[in-house]
């Protein structure tokens, strides 16, 4: 039977930034009988965000301030949330208790906790420098720069992306990775199906995004036959949302592969919303790449 454990001074995971993808590696022992595992704080655009890992039936001691938790292994009991919303639904992630509780097998999650002054809105994205152990790592580039010789489709356009948060077990496997990016109001990010072959440096993943914050009340994902067609189903979503599986699943509810390895998504993607106002704001939105061998099933 757990205890309740309060939040540590300093962080207790391994950490580094060597990881040949960039962004910084956080180590988690997912077989240890410490009831606390956590990571150190990262602040950016007045938010807090840090790993966790409860020990099983723990109760982690959250204190006052807005909360939002995300998932990624196990079970919060008292929330009676795990790692995936419905298929093609959306769900909000704010919680109202001061405390969790893990379930049987433990929990992996993150929370966000929202400062007092923390903006709603993100307007510039000079707000959102990382803060913390190792934040050199956390660096933001322009899509069309990033993706510069691979495709044009992000010339011009507002968005951005962070090297992230790579989680790994104590067998070095990543289990997650956590990629933060940035669209502004009106970009389509493409619609595309991650059907490419899997590589070491782009491994196969089963993804959920998680809002951090929402440029306009219209944002959200699209699913569609095909690039281009006029038909697209949307699903806004808003601070602290998340979506369930946009990936296929199989009769046991887990991801779909394709023969080069790479989970069979249909037609997909991220629409910026428009409000009809030229003030500049942007999607906050945190990618959790999921390892399919770590991926719960979900019918």
């Amino acid at each position: 039977m757990g205890v309740s454990v309060q939040r540590l001074d300093d962080f207790n995971t391994p950490v580094a930034a060597d990881n040949p993808r960039g962004g910084i590696n956080v180590y988690f022992d997912l077989h240890t009988s410490e009831p606390l595992q956590q990571s150190p704080v990262w602040v950016t655009g007045g938010r807090r965000l840090q790993l966790f890992r409860l020990g099983a039936n723990e109760t982690l001691t959250l204190g006052g301030g807005r909360h939002f938790v995300k998932v990624v292994i196990g079970r919060i009991a008292n929330l009676e949330r795990s790692c995936l919303a419905a298929p093609f639904a959306v769900r909000a992630t704010g919680i109202d208790v001061d405390e969790l509780v893990a379930g049987e097998d433990g929990a992996l999650f993150m929370l966000m906790s929202l400062a007092e002054d923390a903006a709603e809105m993100i307007t510039d994205m000079a707000s959102l420098t990382f803060e913390g152990p190792l934040s050199h790592a956390l660096v933001w580039q322009r899509f069309d720069a990033k993706f510069a010789g691979i495709t044009d489709y992000f010339d011009g356009k507002d968005c951005y992306m962070a090297s992230g948060i790579h989680v790994l077990d104590e067998h070095d496997d990543e289990i997650v990775y956590v990629n933060p990016w940035t669209c502004g109001k009106g970009v389509d990010l493409s619609t595309h199906n991650h059907a490419h072959a899997p590589s070491p440096m782009a491994p196969a993943f089963a993804e959920v995004h998680w809002v951090l914050a929402a440029a306009t009340e219209q944002s959200g994902m699209y699913r569609t036959p095909e690039p281009g067609a006029d038909e697209r189903e949307r699903f806004v979503m808003g601070l602290g949302d998340e979506h369930g599986p946009f990936y296929d699943r199989d009769a046991s509810g887990l991801p779909v592969l394709r023969e080069n390895g790479a989970v069979q998504y249909p037609w997909h993607g991220w629409q910026g919303g428009d409000d009809g106002s030229a003030d500049s704001a942007y999607d906050f939105v945190a990618a959790f790449e999921i390892n399919p061998s770590y991926m719960e099933a979900r019918l």
